[in-house]
């Protein structure tokens, strides 16, 4: 404590001595600094604002000469517009010969345009400005604007047109290269954030900008308020950036447009901020010395009177360090009593930890003495087996009857008796609802001195995946009653052509007009059992994708001929409403065969007392899409198997069908960027809607012509 007392005694001196002598010079060298800064920032403003007026000049000069130029060829040799022809190479001259002017017009005293050059042009333009200031007798020029007659940003001197007797007769207009124009500012470049640019008087920024603005999208100032006002000034405002930055502007004279000029404000107050360095070099060496001088001054003042205080010190300190050593002694009590909360604490939350590691396992757990009495379980084995709340101690077998098996029970003891695990794959367990299957694990609870404390059970349902591994196989026999069923069908087809051969050749040679009458009711049953075996092969014939032009009108109704003649179709009403300017899809044929002969299958299975399916195609409204809408009239489907349908093996017709047909339907119409859409209601119907793009990006069709069936 004392020696920060004399530290601050020595500082404070220090402090007074350098205020008596350093305040004058510091002050005659903040009124030093203010001046030559002043002198600097309106050197920096002068040259932002002589940017400003030289490029001004540019300008005006510019449009001068091109007033001057439209005002050469204003004056006719005639009485009215009728002898524009002759003036028409000379126009074609003033845009050709040098790339000053984007289009020339001429416009009658009513404001129609009676004629353009080198853009077609027509309308009215009566109710502009630089037209009622040309009609009235005076040259304009205009601001940059939007013109709904070009449908372009533009800029228009206008002149009157005079006929011999000096009367104004019309208009002539012209609009400038605005390119050309941009081009004439020139960047002096003031500095490496300095841009140069037009702006209008709401601060829109009519020309492209160094540091990246966007012409006629932007403003040049951040926030609501303009601060370009007036017909010059200098200010400091917030770009569209978000910069600040120092700002130089000028009104170029006869328009409503601004010249300005613009630096960061940090680039622009640089060499101040360098000025005010060099100050700080000059001052701090100064200062630093008379630092030196008062601080060995103060320490040999504060020295004396440390001497005379040295011996109360020392007995201060002995009394103090006698009182830390019992502060000492009472910290470390502290410490001991928190450590033994704390480790209690943790004990608490190892075991709530352990305890919710063991709920959050998916499988039923319990843990077991060698008598099989419940010593620890989780919450997913209370579910698992819907038991009571059973209690700590209880017997096993006897808190879970479904448990109490006798093989279950000796797989038990004989974990206990030879200490080594145990399992029991897919178990048939009765809880009451139905056949269930389980696989039980018992594993030996074992200490670090290999003594045998206990059993753990794991309980798993595998229900489910018996039952999934069932319509797997009986997927499979499905798989291979098709493939017989293909090769049937190979067999029947070639016995079919040589019958239709030879009816064919019988035709040709019998004269006799009965018999080839019956003839040709046999030659079109064979051509119907012909194409009923070429769809189911087509059906059936696996093959790699292969992306085509496909007509989807006439797989539509390809698929329908072919199913029209199975024993379900028999009662079922087909209604076919197929968008004549529907466009071919690329796509893969056999795969979106595929997808409506299951829909269709689903839809008349759905009524097996008969109904009305109908099929409705149509084209997208604005966008590139077709899609295909499946109504049966049937009984519907209920909320809770829409969530499902698409679910592999999932079906509500029992023995009937797999449940793979609608999840293997979206998958091919997921494959082709397209969509499935259900909707039902029971005892209603339902309508399934089969969204497909037009043209599939990034995927080349093997052939161009259009793929019919």
């Amino acid at each position: 404590m004392a020696s920060k007392y004399f530290r601050k005694l020595t500082a404070r001196n220090t402090f007074l001595t350098l205020a008596f002598f350093a305040l004058p010079f510091l002050l005659l060298l903040v009124v030093v600094d203010l001046q030559i800064s002043g002198v600097i920032k309106n050197q920096v403003n002068t040259q932002l604002a002589g940017a400003v007026q030289n490029n001004l000049k540019t300008i005006k000069l510019f449009l001068d000469d091109r007033m001057t130029d439209l005002g050469s060829v204003a004056r006719l040799s005639c009485q009215d517009l009728g002898c524009l022809g002759e003036q028409e190479k000379i126009f074609l001259n003033l845009i050709r010969g040098k790339q000053w002017y984007d289009f020339i017009f001429i416009a009658d005293l009513r404001g129609d345009l009676v004629r353009s050059y080198n853009r077609e042009l027509q309308g009215n333009i009566s109710d502009r400005d630089y037209f009622q200031a040309c009609a009235g007798g005076q040259p304009f020029i205009s601001d940059i604007f939007y013109s709904d007659i070009t449908e372009t940003n533009v800029m228009v001197i206008s002149h009157p047109v005079l006929n011999l007797e000096g009367r104004v007769i019309g208009v002539i207009g012209a609009s400038l290269n605005l390119n050309y124009l941009y081009g004439l500012i020139s960047d002096l470049r003031l500095g490496r954030t300095s841009e140069l640019f037009l702006l209008s008087r709401e601060g829109l920024i009519l020309s492209p900008t160094k540091l990246g603005a966007f012409p006629f999208a932007e403003k040049a100032f951040s926030g609501d308020f303009n601060p370009h006002r007036g017909e010059s000034g200098v200010i400091v405002h917030q770009d569209y950036r978000g910069e600040r930055v120092l700002c130089a502007y000028q009104l170029l004279p006869g328009t409503s447009i601004y010249l300005a000029s613009e630096m960061d404000l940090q680039e622009a107050l640089l060499p101040v901020r360098r000025f005010n360095r060099i100050i700080l070099y000059f001052f701090l060496p100064s200062f630093l010395f008379l630092i030196i001088i008062s601080n060995l001054y103060s320490r040999r003042v504060t020295g004396l009177v440390q001497k005379l205080t040295a011996n109360l010190a020392r007995a201060l300190d002995e009394c103090r360090e006698r009182r830390q050593q019992l502060d000492k002694i009472n910290r470390e009590l502290e410490n001991r009593i928190l450590e033994s909360q704390h480790l209690a604490a943790e004990l608490q939350l190892s075991e709530q930890y352990i305890l919710h590691l063991i709920d959050s396992i998916s499988l039923g757990l319990a843990g077991t003495d060698l008598e099989g009495r419940l010593a620890q379980f989780n919450r997913h084995f209370l579910t698992l087996f819907e038991t009571r709340e059973i209690r700590k101690g209880e017997i096993l077998f006897e808190a879970v009857p479904a448990l109490k098996d006798p093989e279950i029970m000796e797989s038990f003891r004989a974990t206990v008796n030879e200490a080594s695990a145990r399992q029991m794959t897919a178990r048939k367990i009765d809880r009451g609802h139905g056949e269930e299957y389980f696989n039980l694990a018992f594993f030996p609870i074992i200490n670090g001195g290999r003594r045998l404390l206990g059993i753990t059970i794991l309980v798993e349902n595998v229900t489910e995946k018996e039952k999934l591994r069932n319509k797997l196989a009986e997927y499979e026999k499905l798989s291979a009653l098709s493939q017989l069923a293909l090769g049937a069908a190979h067999e029947i087809n070639n016995p079919l052509l040589g019958i239709s051969s030879f009816l064919e050749i019988q035709m040709e040679e019998t004269t006799d007009t009965q018999k080839k009458q019956q003839m040709e009711v046999v030659l079109e049953n064979v051509y119907r059992i012909s194409q009923t075996i070429r769809g189911l092969l087509d059906f059936a014939r696996p093959a790699p994708p292969r992306f085509t032009r496909v007509n989807l009108n006439q797989v539509v109704m390809d698929t329908l001929t072919f199913l029209s003649h199975q024993p379900i179709f028999k009662k079922i009403q087909t209604e076919q409403k197929l968008y004549p300017q529907l466009p071919p899809v690329t796509a893969d044929l056999n795969q979106i065969r595929q997808v409506l002969t299951n829909i269709f299958i689903n839809a008349a299975q759905a009524m097996p007392g008969g109904g009305r399916l109908t099929v409705t195609t149509s084209k997208v409204k604005f966008e590139d899409f077709v899609q295909v809408e499946i109504s049966d009239t049937g009984d519907g489907i209920s909320p809770e198997d829409q969530k499902k349908i698409f679910d592999p093996f999932y079906t509500t017709k029992k023995s009937q069908g797999t449940g793979l047909g609608l999840s293997i339907s979206l998958s091919y119409i997921k494959s082709h960027n397209g969509d499935i859409r259900v909707q039902s209601q029971p005892g209603a119907g339902t309508t399934v809607t089969i969204i497909l793009p037009i043209r599939q990006k990034g995927r080349p069709t093997e052939k161009e012509e259009e793929v019919i069936s």
